[in-house]
């Protein structure tokens, strides 16, 4: 790709300096009487000035190329870092205050359990202030993350919601973008229903450099889907990468995956 790119670039400084000497020559025959006086007796120029004359020109257009690439290069990337921290900044209130209202619930039924909840609560979300200003954060930080989290769900949901983390997805190696999986579980508890009759199981797995959050379909007809948590997801991938997160869906599956990166 890079490769192509450059030839790319190379036969457009070589078309626009030819575009430019020919533009030279002919506003010098439209501004100069003594040129087209000497034009009527013949061609006054050799192969050789010709030659020089457009090795000028492909110098001078390389240079306002480069310029001109390097700055459109900086304002996308300053752009993206931007859109990518407006895509974090998201992640904050959505997952606090959904938890807040958890906690104000327990406060009223059990005062006890609403303590320990507070004090996972706190670790989780001193990982989002700390952890979410980074683009990525490698698999083991995401996973000590992952199991506060998953100690929240066993406080708000007893055993309605099981998460089996393979031990392969342990031995992994990369990094993905901060509480990534953390919002596919939340989404799958969203859109799916769990009580201890029918509990809700979410499998973590690996396979080489991807992992897959997946979970058999028990939807919840009055869930309305927003893909907040999925849209995000997805852009801070492609701002991060060329890798693409996978959605494979079937009448009874549904699984989302997603690549580490290296």
């Amino acid at each position: 790709m890079k490769t192509r790119r450059i030839i790319h670039g190379v036969f457009l400084v070589l078309g626009l300096s030819l575009l430019g000497l020919l533009f030279y020559y002919l506003m010098w025959l439209i501004t100069d009487k003594e040129f087209r006086e000497m034009l009527k007796q013949g061609w006054p120029f050799t192969s050789g000035m010709i030659l020089v004359d457009y090795a000028a020109c492909c110098l001078f257009t390389t240079v306002v190329t480069l310029y001109y690439w390097r700055s459109r290069e900086k304002a996308e990337r300053e752009r993206d870092k931007f859109r990518l921290q407006a895509l974090e900044n998201q992640l904050s209130p959505h997952f606090v205050f959904n938890n807040f209202s958890i906690l104000a619930d327990l406060i009223e039924v059990d005062p006890k359990r609403a303590s320990s909840y507070l004090m996972n609560l706190s670790k989780v979300y001193r990982y989002t202030l700390s952890h979410l200003d980074h683009s990525t954060v490698t698999l083991q930080e995401e996973l000590e993350f992952l199991q506060r989290y998953l100690s929240l769900l066993q406080h708000r949901f007893g055993k309605g919601i099981q998460v089996r983390i393979a031990d392969e997805v342990k031995d992994c190696e990369g990094s993905l973008p901060p509480a990534a999986l953390q919002m596919l579980i939340e989404n799958a508890i969203k859109h799916n229903e769990h009580t201890t009759a029918r509990p809700l199981i979410i499998d973590v797995t690996a396979k080489g450099k991807r992992i897959s959050v997946s979970n058999k379909k028990q939807p919840i007809t009055t869930a309305e889907s927003t893909n907040v948590g999925q849209h995000n997801i997805a852009e801070r991938y492609r701002l991060l990468t060329d890798k693409k997160v996978e959605i494979c869906e079937t009448a009874e599956d549904y699984c989302v995956i997603i690549p580490l990166i290296i």
